[in-house]
């Protein structure tokens, strides 16, 4: 008798094995039957049911129906006006003219290009009765051992990175429309004198991001003197931190937000956000949604699964629209806290059947390991997207088209601290042109006092 259960014991085992490389068979085959399909449509084109599929009208160009059209605003006053009179017909060049009482107006705003204005500095020696000191006066607009004004300086930053121009052409356009000649090697200079007069509130504005609420992080390529890096972008709606380094791992973000953040850390599904502990995190439910629809086209043959996914984007849908429906006072507050609740259960309690492979595991295990990430946005006041990181990291990735990175540390650097502020000013609707012009002028003191320039988060 024991025998026969031993048996039945190992035929059951065999059975169990055999049951399993079943379900793995099925979820390869289906996988080969969509890159068979794929194939086919390439070799062959379309089936006829595609083909008879009614063509869509393209999308009509311009603004929508009952958009209103931008006008410029006119201008309270005039600087100059001048009075046309008639003296000379334009068709026939007869004098013989009578003057009419109509007349009109037109404005016209354009630019005064400046010139290039030279100040010379008499400067008088100082000795204080009290500490005993020799010290100098400096001018309002002067820089101590330097033949280039703060305006010339900071323009040629802002131009930089705000307008992505190159060191040449920046050279070049000084020339032509302001007569002041610069070699391009010493615009390098100007960059690295406004990154040492810049860190200071760089540091400051890295210590006032730490204490907001919440804080959208997102990182892309970079490159040093060929060299791959990664350039990190940590950020609010009113502050902007960037970071260029040669990792792209925990390190990082422990050297920038500390080991523990005290908000809700926004990010995609980097596996280097993991390890920061934080009050809560939120993941990009956009990147979330495009990986749904990355796996619908690959399963498109796959009914179950795809009646699944649709599931599963429904649910998404459907928190981001509660959210909506909350805040827009549509429904109340008890209601959206026990919809809350059969929300947050519905997507733990949410499995795919035997994801075995590629794209579908790998959505199967970013919603088991995220789970609790996905709908912070319905218990936090905090988006349920990380479009401001990716906003924020897009001028990096234009200037990275022009210039191809940075060719030494020190570019690194200036790249950071001075786009830092040059976006900050920005989120604030101040003049980074005029920011920077007074970073280079203040001293120690008044720079720190450039600070409460910046809206609080």
């Amino acid at each position: 008798m024991r025998q026969y259960r031993l048996k039945l014991a190992a035929l059951k085992r065999k059975l169990k094995l055999k049951d399993k490389r079943i379900e793995e068979l099925e979820a390869e085959n289906r996988i080969l039957a969509h890159e068979l399909a794929k194939v086919r449509a390439k070799l062959f084109g379309r089936k006829t049911k595609d083909k008879e599929k009614p063509i869509r009208k393209p999308k009509k160009r311009g603004a929508p129906c009952g958009h209103l059209g931008w006008f410029r605003k006119k201008p309270d006053a005039a600087d100059k006006e001048i009075e046309l009179c008639p003296k000379k017909c334009p068709n026939c060049g007869s004098s013989n003219i009578n003057k009419y009482n109509r007349k009109e107006e037109h404005i016209v705003e354009d630019i005064v290009v400046p010139k290039v204005k030279v100040t010379k500095y008499i400067r008088y020696y100082g000795y204080c009765k009290d500490c005993h000191k020799v010290f100098r006066p400096k001018g309002a607009d002067e820089l101590f051992r330097s033949y280039i004004g703060p305006t010339a300086k900071a323009f040629a930053a802002y131009l930089k990175y705000k307008v992505k121009v190159s060191d040449r052409d920046i050279a070049d356009l000084f020339k032509k429309m302001f007569n002041l000649e610069i070699d391009p090697s010493s615009i390098s200079g100007f960059r690295n004198q406004l990154r040492r007069a810049g860190y200071p509130l760089y540091r400051k504005l890295l210590k006032s991001l730490k204490n907001s609420p919440y804080i959208n992080a997102d990182e892309t390529g970079w490159s040093l003197d060929g060299i791959n890096h990664w350039l990190w972008n940590f950020s609010n709606k009113n502050i902007s931190i960037t970071h260029i380094d040669r990792s792209r791992g925990s390190r990082v973000i422990e050297d920038i937000l500390g080991k523990k953040y005290g908000g809700v850390l926004i990010s995609d599904f980097l596996a280097a956000y993991n390890k920061i502990e934080a009050k809560a995190k939120q993941k990009c439910i956009v990147h979330l949604k495009r990986y749904i629809l990355k796996a619908k086209e690959h399963f498109e043959g796959d009914s179950s699964i795809l009646r699944y996914l649709s599931r599963l984007d429904s649910l998404i849908d459907y928190a981001i629209s509660l959210k909506e429906d909350y805040l827009k006072g549509k429904i109340k507050a008890k209601e959206f806290n026990k919809k809350r609740e059969d929300m947050v259960d519905q997507i733990g309690d949410f499995s795919f059947p035997h994801p075995q492979k590629g794209i579908l595991s790998t959505l199967a295990k970013r919603l088991k390991k995220h789970g609790d990430s996905l709908f912070t946005f319905l218990y936090h006041d905090v988006p349920w997207h990380n479009n401001h990181a990716e906003q924020q990291i897009r001028p990096h990735v234009l200037l990275r088209k022009i210039t191809f990175g940075n060719r030494s540390k020190k570019g690194i650097v200036n790249h950071s601290v001075i786009s830092s502020i040059i976006q900050t000013a920005k989120l604030n609707d101040i003049c980074s042109y005029r920011i920077l012009k007074r970073v280079l002028l203040a001293d120690t003191l008044k720079r720190d006092n450039l600070l409460p320039l910046i809206r609080s988060p």
